[in-house]
């Protein structure tokens, strides 16, 4: 019975981290997108919100996997997440060190009151990894 015992752990053990390994691969590589007001040095999220003043800078902060994913593409939209709707295309954003994707979106002019959107992609990939919503008030 012992001897049988260690191959079926090692076979379970196997199979098991396999799986895990399989999930981290073809999962999501960049997670957790956060609409906020800042980030700090390392890329993560300070004070969130989703509602901001037409004189505001957006920053949008996402956790990434530092193996899979060292580039990234936010795209910021105006209402839809359609190509027509497109206000800023950032490629090329390094993961940090401590592993996350932060872009901001400022106008010169202010923003228009109104409802926007922030998509991100694994660079060179066209399916949206995570996205985020908020408004502009007057």
């Amino acid at each position: 019975m012992k001897k049988l015992l260690v191959p079926i752990i090692v076979v379970i053990l196997i199979v098991g981290g396999g799986g895990l390994l399989f999930k981290y691969y073809n999962g999501p590589k960049i997670t957790d997108g956060v609409i906020c007001k800042s980030v700090d040095k390392d890329g993560k999220p300070v004070n969130r919100t989703a509602v901001f003043s037409p004189k505001d800078t957006i920053y949008f902060s996402a956790k990434g996997k530092k193996f899979l994913a060292k580039k990234a593409r936010v795209i910021w939209y105006k209402d839809k997440i359609t190509r027509a709707n497109r206000l800023k295309v950032d490629d090329n954003i390094a993961i940090s060190s401590a592993g996350y994707f932060s872009d901001k979106l400022s106008v010169p002019e202010s923003l228009k009151p109104g409802s926007y959107a922030v998509t991100i992609y694994v660079a060179g990939n066209d399916v949206v990894e995570t996205f985020g919503k908020f408004d502009v008030s007057k």
